[in-house]
C-alpha cells in the first residue's frame, strides 16, 4: 500500500516513514519545495520514502500525481497549511478525511472563539474585521482592552498584534491592510496568564490526552514563540481538569479523528483555548514526545490513513525522560551565513542537538516571528524542567553569524 503525504512538518519524515514500513506501506512526499525537507531525507530513516516535487497549492496537479501512484491508501498532511488541500484532495479521490465543517470551524480563528463562546466554553466572543474595508468609529466600539488582534488563518505566530488603547488598535489596523494574511483579522481580549499546550489523538469520537507541553513567548508586544519543554507534568487534580476540559472541548467541534494540537492558557478564571490545530505540534514536539515516552507516536498517522484504530489509543504511555528545546533565531535582518560554537555542544549534559531550519543565503526580513527561525535546539534531561535548562545553557554557546544586506 502507499501512504501519501501532502507535505509535512519541516521534522518527522523519519519516523513517518519508519512506521509504514512497519505497516508494510511505501510513503510518498508531495512537495513544492524539497530542500524543505533536506535534514529528513538525510537520514537513513527516509531512505525508502519517494519524493515527488510538483505545485502543491494546485489541487488538479495533486490529483493527477496521485492518480499516477499505485495502491494509493490514503492521503494525509502533517501541517495546518494543507489542511484545506489534504481534505479537497482526499474527497475528489474517495479516501478517508476530516469532516469539511470541522476543519473550518478549527482553521478560522475568529469562527471558533465565538463557537465556544456559544458553548459556554469560552468567557468572551471574537469581532471580525476586514483591514481593507472597516469604519474607524464602529470598528472599536465595545473592544476591552489590552486586546488580541490575529489573522483568522494565521499560523506560526504570525501576524498577531496587540493593542493596549484605540489608538493602537487602528494603527495595527492600518498596518494590516499592508500585509498579506491568510484570512481577515479576529479582534478578542487579551487573556492573562500561563500558556501551554495539549497534544490529543482522537478516534472515533473518543479522546486521549497524550501530553502537556509549557510555551515560553518572547515578551510583549510580539508573540513569538522562543521556548518549550515536555512533557509536563501538573498535579493530578489540575491535570483530572484539564483532560476533561480539553475532551469537552474537542467534543464540542465534532473532532472525530486525528491528532489535535490546541494552544491553551490557564486564567485566573479557568481555561481558555487560544487555537487549535488538526496535527501534532510543530518545532520538534513529536520528536520530543517519541524520545520521551519510548515509541514512535507518527505511526498513529499512518494507521489513521489505513482507517485503522491508532495503537497510540490504547497504548501504556510512561515518560522516561523530559526534552526541551528552544528556537534559535536570528538576532538582526540580513542573509543567513551560519552558526559558531556547534562544535561545543559535545559532551554538553542533556546531549543536546542542533536541528537547523535554515540554509545558507537565507534572507531574514523580520526578526518578530518564526520566519527569522534558523534551527531548534534540543536537549535531554531527567524531568522537562531540568531538559528546559540545559538546552539554555547551550543555546549559550552558538552564535548566529549574518551577512548585513545593507
Amino acid at each position: 500500500m502507499n501512504i501519501i503525504a501532502l507535505e509535512a512538518l519541516t521534522f518527522g519524515l523519519g519516523h513517518l516513514s519508519s512506521a509504514a514500513r512497519k505497516h508494510g506501506c511505501r510513503l510518498t512526499l508531495l512537495t513544492r519545495n524539497k530542500s524543505v525537507y533536506d535534514h529528513e531525507l538525510s537520514q537513513p530513516a527516509t531512505d525508502s520514502a519517494k519524493v515527488v516535487e510538483l505545485d502543491t497549492f494546485n489541487n488538479e496537479e495533486v490529483v493527477t500525481a496521485i492518480q499516477r501512484e499505485q495502491e494509493v491508501a490514503g492521503i494525509l498532511s502533517t501541517t495546518d497549511t494543507w489542511s484545506f488541500h489534504c481534505l479537497e484532495v482526499s474527497e475528489h479521490l474517495g479516501l478517508p478525511h476530516h469532516d469539511p465543517y470541522v476543519i473550518g470551524l478549527i482553521r478560522d480563528k475568529y469562527r471558533l472563539r465565538n463557537h465556544l463562546y456559544n458553548k459556554g466554553l469560552s468567557s468572551c466572543l471574537s469581532k471580525l474585521v476586514n483591514p481593507q474595508d472597516y469604519d474607524r468609529e464602529v470598528v472599536a466600539v465595545d473592544v476591552e482592552y489590552p486586546c488580541i488582534i490575529k489573522d483568522t488563518a494565521g499560523t506560526g505566530s504570525q501576524y498577531v498584534w496587540i493593542a493596549y488603547n484605540q489608538n493602537d488598535l487602528l494603527t495595527v489596523l492600518d498596518h494590516a491592510a499592508t500585509q498579506t494574511l491568510r484570512g481577515l483579522l479576529a479582534i478578542e481580549p487579551f487573556f492573562s496568564g500561563t500558556l501551554y499546550s495539549l497534544e490529543t489523538l482522537s478516534w472515533e469520537g473518543e479522546t486521549r490526552l497524550i501530553a502537556i507541553t509549557s510555551r515560553v513567548i518572547s515578551p510583549e508586544p510580539l508573540f513569538r514563540e522562543e521556548a518549550f519543554s515536555s512533557p509536563v507534568h501538573f498535579p493530578d487534580v489540575l491535570m483530572n481538569s484539564v483532560e476533561t476540559w480539553i475532551k469537552k472541548i474537542l467534543s464540542s467541534i465534532g473532532y472525530q479523528n486525528g491528532f489535535a494540537h490546541t494552544e491553551f492558557m490557564i486564567t485566573g478564571e479557568g481555561f481558555e483555548v487560544i487555537e487549535i490545530n488538526p496535527r501534532l505540534g510543530g518545532v520538534q514536539i513529536g520528536e520530543a514526545l517519541c524520545r520521551s515516552f519510548g515509541v514512535n507516536i507518527y505511526e498513529a498517522w499512518i494507521e489513521m490513513a489505513l482507517n485503522k484504530r491508532p495503537s497510540l489509543m490504547d497504548a501504556h504511555l510512561q515518560d522516561s525522560k523530559g526534552i526541551g528545546q528552544l528556537i534559535v533565531y536570528a538576532d538582526q535582518s540580513g542573509t543567513f551565513s551560519h552558526i559558531e560554537g556547534l562544535d561545543r555542544l559535545a559532551n554538553h549534559p542533556g546531549s543536546p542537538v542542533f536541528y537547523p531550519t535554515a540554509v545558507k543565503g537565507k534572507l531574514i526580513d523580520t526578526i518578530d516571528d518564526q520566519r527569522a527561525s534558523i534551527g531548534i535546539l534540543l536537549a535531554e534531561g531527567d524531568s522537562s524542567e531540568i531538559a528546559l535548562l540545559n538546552a539554555y545553557a547551550a543555546r549559550n554557546k552558538l552564535r548566529v553569524i549574518m551577512k548585513n544586506t545593507d
